[in-house]
């Protein structure tokens, strides 16, 4: 009856319990997609890394400054002295030649009885017609002396000669008296004259001979005195020549301080040698000090008026600690300051050059020097404006730089960044060598 009164179900009763438990549904993992892409990009920035740390490479740079200068060098016109530049006889960019004038200085100095140079003038004048006074004085005096001497040796020659008649009188009487006594000491032995009369005859004869002597002894002094004129006449001319020395000495130091004046007054500042004026720092009205640079010149090559020497190259100076591995050959990497890298881009060059001693501050070139040092201590980092330099020189790959569709050529004095590239290894081998070094210790 029971059975009867249930309701009828249209589902058996296992297929209500096979169903009763699924409302709860089954478990899920659910992962959002970013974490995927995330992962993903992990994995791809890992094996990038890697790939990077063993193929890549770095390359070792020393960054330095430096500046531009001609090929042969240049050469900086010095003012001598303190004065005014008074005329500039040359303009920028004109050839010049050896020993062509540059510039014309003056020098002049006033007081208060004038311009000093101009009194000095005066008196090196005076001092300078006194000594020629002088010299005509001591010409004519020895023209005298000397007239006076030959004249008297003119006198003892003449005297010389009636002395020597004299002589040979003297001596043919006594010759003949000689031959007379002879005759006389015969008749006295035959007894036809007295001995009274030999005697006599004997007494003549001695005073012949006497007076013989005496003439002799005469030509002896009249001989000592015309050698003793004429060595007074020797003396004469030597001390002539030695005043003449002496007057000579006297008027090449007048002459000398007559220059020395003059050069006070004004100067004129001449071309060493051939080349080309580039610079001009000093117009025609200014003062300037002694040692101030007035011009700086590109020197010529040879003959030819500097053709050769238009070309520039690079001058770097960098300190000891970035010029260790520096040599010949290497790659530099330029940026000039009046070129913006960044627009202009990187000019290239190579190293050709690299000092073996450094230079002191005082020793830079004296128009550079204060170029070269505030370049560098904008430049490298540290740096100290009292350290020694080396220098590098540079060649350029080129001489100019493309801007704006032209070519902008190259100038000298144009400061500049660059970065010499030294040692190029993998990425590997800079994170392992500090090991490699700690193992070989």
């Amino acid at each position: 009856m029971s059975e009867i009164n249930k309701p009828l179900s249209l589902f058996r009763p296992q297929v209500l319990t096979a169903y009763s438990s699924q409302w709860v549904g089954s478990i899920r993992l659910a992962q959002p997609l970013s974490a995927w892409a995330i992962t993903f990009m992990a994995l791809v920035v890992g094996a990038t890394l890697v790939a990077y740390a063993s193929f890549g490479s770095i390359t070792k740079k020393a960054r330095v400054a430096g500046i531009t200068v001609p090929t042969c060098g240049s050469l900086t016109i010095n003012a001598p002295n303190v004065g005014v530049l008074i005329h500039t006889h040359v303009t920028e960019g004109q050839r010049v030649v050896a020993g062509q004038t540059l510039f014309e200085l003056s020098t002049e100095r006033q007081g208060n009885q004038g311009e000093i140079t101009a009194l000095i003038s005066q008196q090196l004048a005076a001092r300078q017609q006194s000594l020629e006074t002088e010299q005509r004085l001591r010409a004519t005096q020895y023209l005298e002396k000397k007239q006076a001497i030959i004249q008297h040796l003119n006198n003892l020659a003449a005297e010389a000669g009636q002395l020597e008649q004299e002589i040979a009188l003297a001596q043919r009487r006594h010759d003949l008296g000689q031959s007379s006594l002879s005759k006389y000491e015969a008749l006295q032995a035959s007894g036809y004259v007295s001995p009274a009369q030999t005697q006599q005859k004997q007494e003549d004869l001695i005073d012949l001979a006497a007076r013989v002597s005496s003439l002799n002894r005469n030509k002896l002094q009249l001989q000592a005195n015309r050698q003793s004129l004429q060595a007074d006449l020797a003396v004469l001319a030597n001390n002539l020549a030695t005043d003449n020395a002496q007057l000579q000495g006297n008027e090449a130091s007048l002459q000398q301080e007559m220059a020395e004046n003059h050069s006070r007054k004004g100067s004129l500042i001449v071309a060493a040698q051939a080349g080309i004026v580039t610079t001009i720092t000093y117009q025609p009205g200014q003062a300037v000090s002694a040692g101030q640079v007035l011009a700086t010149m590109i020197p010529a090559s040879g003959t030819d008026t500097a053709t050769a020497c238009n070309s520039l190259e690079v001058h770097l100076y960098t300190p000891s600690r970035n010029a260790g591995f520096v040599i010949p050959g290497q790659q530099v990497l330029i940026r000039f300051s009046a070129y913006p890298y960044q627009k202009f881009g990187l000019q290239q060059g190579r190293v050709i050059d690299v000092s073996k001693t450094p230079f002191a501050p005082n020793e830079l070139p004296p128009n550079l020097a204060s170029t070269i040092l505030s370049n560098a201590q904008q430049t490298i980092q540290g740096f100290n404006s009292n350290e020694a330099l080396y220098r590098i020189k540079v060649r350029l790959d080129k001489q100019s730089i493309e801007a704006y569709g032209q070519a902008q050529y190259l100038k000298p004095g144009m400061t500049l960044e660059a970065d010499v590239m030294q040692d190029r290894r993998k990425i590997w081998e800079w994170i392992v060598e500090p090991i490699l070094a700690v193992t070989h210790r």
